[in-house]
């Protein structure tokens, strides 16, 4: 990517998070990046193409961290709810215009779609690892686990909006609060000996 077209997606979405998609005209990106509304045009026709390479290198972030394990199997996917929260903010208009973008952009929408399947498989494998090492416990429940991660994927999607609609703005203290809303949702699946890891990993969460 040229320096030109990256400045352009560096500028765009500094403003999206600031101002917001609505209130973004591709004027304003080319004031921002000091160039002509022609030049940036002729990297990105429309504002709906600066989007769209945004949520590509968004993904392509997440990608980038989506569980590497490392010796310590339950620290790196404890680890992995407060990491996608970082990365989520970064792009954090993504969060408030969530389902506004997918229903104007089908190209998204359908990557979206496509992400969410692949991400449950892998989930659900990273599970499977859990299990035989002992740290999450059997299901007991009928597709137990693929509920925990519909309910993980729902809190990731639409947690900036569930800040916004009590407080202005969101802080290190929110990332914070909405990672470990994650963790303890994992927590009753942990076994006894895992517990035991989590309250080390955590000391601060004991009563």
């Amino acid at each position: 990517m040229n320096a030109t077209k990256q400045k352009i997606l560096i500028k765009s979405l500094a403003l999206f998070n600031n101002s917001g998609i609505s209130k973004t005209s591709l004027r304003a990106i080319a004031d921002e990046a000091e160039i002509s509304v022609g030049n940036l045009q002729y990297h990105f026709k429309k504002r709906e193409d600066i989007i769209e390479a945004l949520y590509f290198q968004l993904a392509e972030k997440m990608d980038s961290i989506f569980f590497i394990p490392t010796d310590d199997l339950l620290k790196s996917f404890l680890n992995l709810s407060k990491e996608m929260m970082i990365i989520l903010y970064e792009y954090h208009f993504f969060l408030l215009d969530f389902v506004a973008i997918t229903r104007r952009n089908q190209k998204i929408k359908s990557h979206y779609s496509e992400l969410s399947k692949r991400r449950e498989i892998e989930t659900l494998k990273m599970v499977e690892v859990l299990i035989r090492n002992n740290f999450f416990r059997k299901e007991l429940l009928k597709n137990e686990y693929r509920s925990l991660f519909k309910r993980i994927e729902v809190i990731s999607n639409f947690w900036f909006s569930s800040v916004l609609i009590r407080a202005n703005h969101l802080s290190g203290e929110s990332i914070k609060e909405y990672s470990l809303l994650i963790n303890q949702s994992i927590y009753p699946y942990l076994t006894t000996e895992a517990k035991n890891q989590y309250t080390n990993l955590f000391p601060s969460e004991l009563v």
